[in-house]
C-alpha cells in the first residue's frame, strides 16, 4: 500500500526527478531552513506516517495547480480543492468541452463579481466570491494575535478539517516573509497535516517558485496575523475551509 501510494505522489509531484537530486535546485527559489521539500526524502517519509492525515492530499494531488498568473494564488487554490469536491458541479471551459473540469479562467470571471482576482483576494472577498458556487460551503477563519504565542486554534481546526472521516479541504493564506520565503500575501492549499511533528504541507501553487513543503505549524500560524495591507486594509489572514453543502 505505502508503496503504490508512494509512486503515486511521485507522479504528480516528482518531475521526472529521482528523489534529492540536483535538478530542483535549476528551477526552484532556495528552500527556507524551516521548510521540508516534499519532493526529498525526508519529506516523502513525513507524508507516510501511519499518523499523517493526508486524505486531502490525495484528493488534490491529481488536481495540483500553477497559478496562472503571479496574482491567481486565491484561483488556483480554489480551483484544486472544487475539482476535489465531486459534489460540487463544474462548469465546462470552452476549451475542454464537452468536459466539465473547474479552471482558473472560468473561475476568475465569476469571481469578478466580488473583485478582480488580478489584484489578489483577501478572506473576506475569497469566501464572499466563492459563496456565488453552488453547492459550496466555505468557512472563513481569522487569525487572532493569539496565534503569535500558540497555534492551538488552528491545530484543532486543520485536525478537524483533514480527518479521514471528513470530506474538507483548507486554503491557507499567509505572508510568505513570516515563513523566510520570498514574495508577500499567498494563498495555497493546507493538504496534510504530521502531528508527530506538527508540521502543514502547503501545495504552493506558486510551483515556479517553491516545491510543496512541509512547515511548522506555529510558524504558519504566526505567518496568518500578519495583517493583509494590499486587500484588507491590514485585516489578519487565516484560513478557509471548504466543503460541498
Amino acid at each position: 500500500m505505502a508503496a503504490r501510494f508512494l509512486a503515486f505522489t511521485i507522479l504528480f509531484l516528482g518531475r521526472g526527478h529521482a528523489l534529492d537530486a540536483s535538478p530542483y535546485a535549476d528551477y526552484f527559489l532556495p528552500t527556507p531552513t524551516i521548510a521540508t521539500p516534499l519532493n526529498t526524502t525526508a519529506g516523502f517519509d513525513i507524508l507516510l506516517k501511519p499518523t499523517t492525515l493526508r486524505r486531502s492530499y490525495v484528493a488534490l494531488a491529481p488536481h495540483f495547480a500553477t497559478q496562472s498568473t503571479q496574482s491567481y494564488c486565491a484561483v488556483a487554490s480554489s480551483v484544486m480543492a472544487l475539482n476535489a469536491l465531486p459534489a460540487v458541479a463544474a462548469p465546462v471551459d470552452g476549451a475542454y468541452a464537452p468536459y466539465a473540469y473547474w479552471t482558473q479562467g472560468v473561475l476568475a470571471s465569476t469571481m469578478k463579481a466580488v473583485r478582480d482576482p488580478m489584484y489578489g483576494m483577501s478572506r473576506d472577498q475569497l469566501t464572499a466570491a466563492l459563496a456565488l458556487v453552488p453547492d459550496l460551503r466555505a468557512t472563513n477563519v481569522s487569525a487572532t494575535a493569539a496565534w503569535n504565542a500558540s497555534a492551538d486554534e488552528l491545530r484543532r481546526l486543520v485536525k478537524h478539517a483533514l480527518a479521514d472521516d471528513a470530506a474538507s479541504h483548507v486554503l491557507a493564506n499567509f505572508y510568505r516573509k513570516d515563513l523566510d520565503e520570498a514574495g508577500g500575501g499567498h494563498w495555497s492549499p493546507l493538504a496534510a497535516y504530521d502531528a508527530d511533528g506538527d508540521l502543514a504541507l502547503l501545495l504552493d501553487v506558486a510551483r515556479y517558485k517553491y516545491p510543496p513543503v512541509w512547515v511548522p505549524l506555529a510558524d504558519l500560524a504566526k505567518a496568518m496575523v500578519a495583517g493583509d495591507a494590499d486587500n484588507a486594509g491590514g485585516a489578519p489572514r487565516g484560513v478557509l475551509v471548504l466543503e460541498a453543502t
